[in-house]
C-alpha cells in the first residue's frame, strides 16, 4: 500500500490546477511530504482523480515557486534541505527583515497597526485550533505584514519569492515543536514592539528570534 494514499481529496471540476497545488503545499507544510522526497505522478493523480496534465501544471508553478524540484528523468521531488541553505535563507530573512522595519517604521499608524493585530489573533486563533498547514500560511502573512506596509515594490518582490522557501523551513519548525512550540512567546514580543517606540529593539529582537529559529529548524535537520 502506498504510504501517502488517503492522504489527498478527490478534487472538484473547478480551477483544478490551483486545487492541486494547494492540497499538494499543504501536504509539503504539514509534513506529510517531506524535504527531498520523491512525488510519484501517478499515484497523486489517482489520489486526486484527475488527469496528468492539470498535476503536471500544479507541480510546475510549484517548481517555480521553489517548493519542489524537476529532474531530468526523476521527475518532481520536494525541494531539499541543506545546512547552506538554511544558513543563506536565515540571514537573507533577517537582513530583509530588519530592513523592512527601518523603512516602515515611519510609516506607522492606527490602521495599519491595527491590520498586524487582526493578523497576530488570527495566527494565535489558528495555532490553538488550526492545522499545521494553515498556521503557516498564517505566520506568513503576520511576517509579511512589515513588507507590504512599506509599499516598497522590490522589497516586496524579494519577501514574495523567499516566503515559499520560508514555509518549507517553518514546517521543520512546526514538525519538531508543534504548531504553538516554545517561540510563541516570541509573536507576542513581535507584535508588541512592532507597536514599540524603539526601532533598535525591534531589529535586536529580529537578531535574536532569527538566531533561536536557526538553531531549532538546524536541530530537527540533524
Amino acid at each position: 500500500m502506498n504510504k501517502h494514499e488517503n492522504i489527498l481529496r478527490p478534487i472538484e471540476d473547478r480551477t483544478l490546477r490551483a486545487q492541486v497545488r494547494r492540497q499538494i503545499l499543504d501536504r509539503v507544510l504539514d509534513g506529510q511530504f517531506k524535504p527531498g522526497e520523491k512525488l510519484v505522478e501517478t499515484a497523486l493523480s489517482s489520489q486526486l482523480q484527475i488527469s496528468r496534465s492539470p498535476l503536471r501544471e500544479a507541480l510546475r508553478e510549484l517548481v517555480d515557486q521553489g517548493i519542489l524540484i524537476s529532474e531530468p528523468y526523476k521527475g518532481f521531488r520536494v525541494r531539499p534541505v541543506s545546512e547552506t541553505d538554511l544558513k543563506e535563507l536565515y540571514s537573507m530573512r533577517t537582513a530583509l527583515e530588519k530592513f523592512a522595519f527601518s523603512v516602515v517604521w515611519p510609516l506607522r499608524n492606527t490602521e495599519n497597526l491595527d491590520e498586524l493585530d487582526n493578523r497576530y489573533k488570527r495566527l494565535m486563533a489558528v495555532r490553538t485550533d488550526g492545522g499545521q498547514a494553515s498556521a503557516i500560511e498564517c505566520e506568513i502573512s503576520f511576517h509579511s505584514w512589515v513588507y507590504e506596509t512599506t509599499e516598497h515594490g522590490l522589497l516586496i518582490s524579494h519577501w514574495e519569492r523567499l516566503s515559499n522557501l520560508v514555509r518549507i523551513y517553518m514546517s521543520m519548525h512546526h514538525n519538531l515543536h508543534g504548531s504553538r512550540g516554545p517561540f510563541a512567546d516570541m509573536t507576542t514580543l513581535y507584535r508588541d514592539l512592532a507597536n514599540g517606540d524603539s526601532l533598535d529593539a525591534m531589529q535586536s529582537h529580529l537578531d535574536e528570534h532569527m538566531a533561536q529559529g536557526f538553531d531549532s529548524v538546524l536541530s530537527a535537520m540533524k
